[in-house]
């Protein structure tokens, strides 16, 4: 096991509730002929309260943390209806636009297609942060702590009690739900899967709503698939992550394609645009931006860092002196800043750099939603920069690497794999002339937005309608 921590170190820890889940799923799958746990044929004997307190004094002393909090819909159920109640999991980083906005993307999804819902977030860190964030944005917001801690506290009875009156528990956007694409440490992975195995022990239906699936390396591949195909739904927000899970015979009932949840994020903060264009003389759709991502997020090393921004660096040059106009570096990931001015700005000739702005500083996701709307295009090598930039309206170019993983297929399944690019195996000139194309042709260009969002919207209507038929069949 990685992290070289025994049974005997930690009884709570993560070895003892693997062993149980793989020696869970081996007697079901013999006691069922080979077919995969179902609960139709499910045996276990053990109550929901009294599993969820088994596990909450054995196996939650295992992860970092997060916590809870309630939103309720504007609009309320039908007459006579108790409100639907669903538990999502997971909020991300706090130091990552993109992380953050999945959060209100999902709210914004299930607030408007289940009347009256009531959501029960969970936070996967940065607690703090998050309950004042959505104080002030989803104002019955209630955070509670992660029952999931190293110290092995028992989960809060809070918890257990959302939990158990949840009709649905609802694992949200992101590509968590793999297993060594990171690393192979166990205490890393089980962590977001705990919540999925509790719903599962205890009959409480689940479903994914649109994760990237990267890899299920042994042994997950005894154990994770099958627990996918015991979800009431899973949509995938890459089709290429789809036909992973269909090589692998994954078989939910529902097995679909579902745009990610960020998508759905549309708040704004105007004032803030307006002062920062102001502030960096910048003109609305008379400048374009650029996101980096370096080596200091583990996926390249040092040289192809390298070649990665002289290409970069090549596009902002060409671009500034063909059309004269203005390059906003900004970053998704805090850490990022400091990259981007030793890689991108600094470099630069001096002719070119008059014509750049910095953002010097970590910026919210309603931030640079506003700004982004005011863009002529986005440039980025971060995905979820490219999903906010489409949703507010903007065209998009994501030069980017493999390692980033299939997230970056979601351009082609829109429609825009013209605006995809390898930055390892493209030059920049195709990348240059796609951004002369958009500035040459705007309009051209935001009919391709439009067509692409036209199918997202189209997906986020029949996604949550299986969303709300499966939280809607389990009320009294």
């Amino acid at each position: 096991m990685s992290g070289k921590r025994s049974t005997h170190d930690n009884p709570a820890g993560s070895t003892f509730f693997f062993i149980r889940a793989i020696c869970s799923l081996a007697w079901r799958v013999a006691a069922l002929g080979g077919r995969p746990f179902t609960r139709s044929s499910q045996k276990c004997q053990l109550s929901r309260r009294h599993l969820l307190q088994a596990t909450a004094a054995v196996g939650l002393g295992l992860l970092p943390g997060f916590g809870t909090s309630l939103i309720a819909a504007p609009n309320g159920p039908a007459v006579g209806q108790p409100p639907v109640k669903i538990m999502v999991v997971f909020s991300w980083s706090f130091v990552n636009i993109g992380d953050i906005a999945i959060t209100p993307g999902i709210f914004r999804l299930l607030q408007e297609h289940i009347p009256g819902v009531r959501i029960t977030l969970i936070a996967n860190s940065h607690v703090d942060e998050y309950r004042e964030y959505l104080d002030t944005r989803f104002p019955d917001v209630r955070v509670l702590p992660t029952p999931f801690r190293s110290t092995g506290e028992p989960a809060s009875k809070e918890f257990l009690q959302a939990f158990d009156q949840a009709d649905l528990l609802l694992f949200n956007s992101g590509t968590t739900l793999s297993f060594g694409r990171w690393d192979r440490n166990w205490n890393r992975a089980m962590k977001f899967w705990m919540p999925i195995f509790m719903a599962r022990e205890t009959n409480k239906p689940y479903g994914i709503y649109c994760q990237s699936f990267e890899k299920f390396a042994p042994p997950s591949d005894l154990l994770l698939p099958k627990t996918l195909s015991n979800a009431e739904f899973v949509f995938c927000r890459d089709t290429n992550s789809l036909q992973y899970l269909k090589s692998l015979g994954v078989r939910p009932p529902v097995l679909e394609y579902g745009p990610d949840s960020t998508f759905a994020f549309n708040l704004r903060d105007e004032p803030f645009a307006d002062r920062f264009l102001t502030q960096h003389q910048l003109q609305p759709r008379k400048f374009i931006t650029l996101t980096i991502r370096s080596s200091l997020q583990g996926f390249i090393d040092k040289k192809r860092e390298q070649n990665h921004a002289a290409k970069l660096r090549k596009l902002v040059t060409e671009y500034v002196r063909k059309t004269g106009e203005q390059v906003l570096l900004c970053p998704e990931v805090y850490k990022e800043i400091e990259p981007s001015r030793r890689l991108i700005l600094e470099p630069l000739p001096d002719d070119v750099k008059a014509h750049i702005r910095f953002m010097d500083a970590h910026w919210l996701p309603e931030q640079a939603f506003s700004v982004y709307a005011r863009a002529r295009a986005i440039v980025s090598m971060e995905m979820h920069s490219i999903i906010m930039a489409l949703a507010a309206g903007t065209p998009v170019l994501h030069p980017t690497f493999a390692e980033a993983g299939r997230k970056r297929f979601m351009l082609p399944d829109l429609g825009l794999g013209k605006w995809l690019f390898d930055i390892d195996g493209d030059p920049a000139e195709p990348i240059l002339a796609a951004a002369l194309a958009i500035h040459d042709d705007f309009p051209a260009a935001r009919k391709r937005v439009e067509s692409a969002m036209a199918i997202v919207h189209n997906r986020q209507v029949e996604t949550m309608a299986i969303v709300r038929k499966t939280a809607q069949q389990q009320r009294p």
